[in-house]
């Protein structure tokens, strides 16, 4: 019993996505080296796929404590089945040691040996690469991600807002210190967080896990205004509601876009009322007390690949 609730405080404590037995095998694995590192990173290719008629690329991120295959697993395939209906390339990078240095203060020893890697260098490399590989769409590139790798693809929003087109991050918000910077570039921006995360709180504050404190995030809807303000958008947002198909989940989701950005971009908030640190349409990895409700009115990666597609550089 006393290792049983271990496990259980680990998976909390890492914030991490589930494992699976069942890998998707069409992922096919590839390394390179940064900063004296070597990464990994699997990509998924759509049936006709030629690097000679550039496709957009989607980066897919996973939370702390998974790595880049569960990404695909924690969200019941959703990714593939977008890139097969779009015809859209997507890889999954992997984290060092689980997770991503977006940025937040580092608390734990581990955290601290993990903020000195250059993510963000990766990343750039690895888009790099994969123009070079594959023949991506140096005009499209997206990135997106969950909790750990939703707070790095709004770190990629600023700190490679040359390159990235847009980037949609679930269960995060910005991490304090963050709205001290400035992207150089208009970045499309979705978010998508569920008003009753037990993991990291809409309202903002400390991210505190088994006293494990986690950094300190703005609340969603400052980081919603810290980027209509940094982008230049104007104007009342549009309300939409999206269909409550399954009322069993306990949740309904409000849309609120925004537009009249800088270079033609949008804002756009996604806010899971009842919903937890999830992914809308994914898997209940970890019990409703521990992570909240999953919402099952919609699949997140459609909603995000439609936003994407309104996107590029």
């Amino acid at each position: 019993m006393k290792r049983a609730a271990f496990g259980l405080i680990v998976l909390m404590a890492s914030v991490c996505v589930p494992s699976s037995a069942a890998s998707p095998a069409d992922l096919q694995t590839y390394t390179m080296t940064h900063q004296g590192l070597t990464r990994t990173y699997y990509v998924y290719l759509p049936p006709g796929h030629a690097r000679t008629r550039p496709a957009p690329l989607v980066l897919a991120l996973h939370g702390g404590g998974g790595n880049g295959r569960q990404m695909e697993d924690s969200t019941n395939g959703q990714f593939i089945r977008e890139a097969d209906r779009r015809g859209w390339v997507v890889v999954f990078p992997e984290g060092i040691d689980k997770g991503w240095s977006d940025g937040r203060d580092p608390d734990s020893a581990l955290e601290r040996q993990r903020a000195s890697v250059d993510d963000v260098g990766f990343l750039s490399q690895l888009i790099d690469r994969m123009k070079d590989d594959f023949g991506i769409d140096p005009a499209r590139v997206y990135s997106t991600g969950i909790s750990n790798g939703g707070f790095m693809s709004l770190r990629l929003a600023i700190d490679l807002s040359d390159k990235v087109a847009a980037v949609a991050a679930v269960t995060a918000s910005l991490g304090v210190g963050h709205e001290r910077l400035t992207p150089r570039a208009p970045v499309g921006v979705l978010i998508m967080n569920g008003t009753e995360d037990p993991l990291v709180p809409y309202e903002g504050g400390l991210i505190k896990i088994f006293r494990q404190e986690r950094g300190n995030v703005l609340s969603t809807d400052d980081t919603v205004r810290w980027w209509l303000k940094h982008l230049g958008c104007s104007g009342q947002p549009q309300i939409s509601e999206i269909p409550d198909r399954s009322r069993l989940d306990r949740t309904r989701t409000e849309v609120e876009t925004y537009g009249g950005c800088k270079g033609g971009v949008q804002v756009v908030l996604y806010r899971v009322i009842g919903g937890g640190h999830t992914w809308p349409g994914g898997q209940q990895y970890l019990p409703v007390l521990v992570v909240g409700r999953v919402a099952r009115d919609f699949e997140a990666a459609s909603e995000i690949f439609d936003f994407f597609a309104k996107h590029r550089k």
